[in-house]
């Protein structure tokens, strides 16, 4: 005996909304755990992120300087 095979129904588009797509791809995000920094604390937190990160910046810098100096003679 074979199986009858189920006849599919066409799709008909009738409007309906599947998901609500209202503020989809907004890159804005309550901010409830902002920390509440006097003037002095928040230039001390600034100048403390500078001294950290910026002595790794320099040398990556000049890593990248002597590579270029030593292909353009390497190249002359």
């Amino acid at each position: 005996m074979k199986r009858e095979k189920k006849q599919k129904q066409p799709y008909v588009d009738d409007g309906h909304t599947i998901y609500n797509m209202d503020g989809v791809g907004r890159d804005r995000v309550k901010r409830d755990n902002e920390v509440d920094l006097t003037r002095r604390e928040r230039f001390a937190a600034i100048r403390a992120a500078l001294e950290t990160y910026l002595v790794p910046f320099v040398i990556a810098l000049l890593g990248f300087g002597a590579t270029a100096v030593l292909l353009y003679f390497w190249l002359k």
